[in-house]
């Protein structure tokens, strides 16, 4: 149990310096280009950090396939990118919008990642 504690710790902690990189390029960006284009380049550059946390942090280079990682993070941004669309399209601010957006695809990274990218078998120990 210790262990898939210290995975899920991890797991956030990675989550949110990845969340915060993504809402930094999403307010530097909003003013110039939109809520749309904005969260679309700030969920790309998130993924593209919790790729590298993951892989070499939560999951301690555990077998990684990246073309799963690639459908997962691809599913999650398109994801962002909708919700924040409708939600902005529907009058919502949009800060509040990507707020919304990020709590509804946070599930959804944390159980595909563990259970079907990155393989993890709780046995082995992680690099420190």
């Amino acid at each position: 149990m210790q262990k898939k504690l210290r995975l899920f710790i991890r797991y956030l902690g990675a989550g949110v310096i990845a969340t915060l990189v993504h809402f930094v390029v999403f307010v530097c960006l909003l003013p110039y280009y939109g809520p749309t284009s904005s969260t679309l380049c700030a969920a790309v550059t998130g993924a593209m950090v919790a790729f590298c946390l993951s892989r070499h942090w939560v999951f301690a280079q555990r077998n990684c396939n990246s073309w799963r990682f690639l459908i997962t993070a691809t599913s999650q941004v398109l994801s962002n990118t909708l919700i924040v669309n409708l939600l902005t399209h529907w009058g919502a601010p949009a800060l509040i919008a990507q707020i919304v957006a990020t709590a509804a695809v946070t599930l959804q990274g944390v159980t595909i990642n563990h259970l079907w990218v990155f393989k993890h078998d709780i046995k082995r120990a992680p690099l420190r």
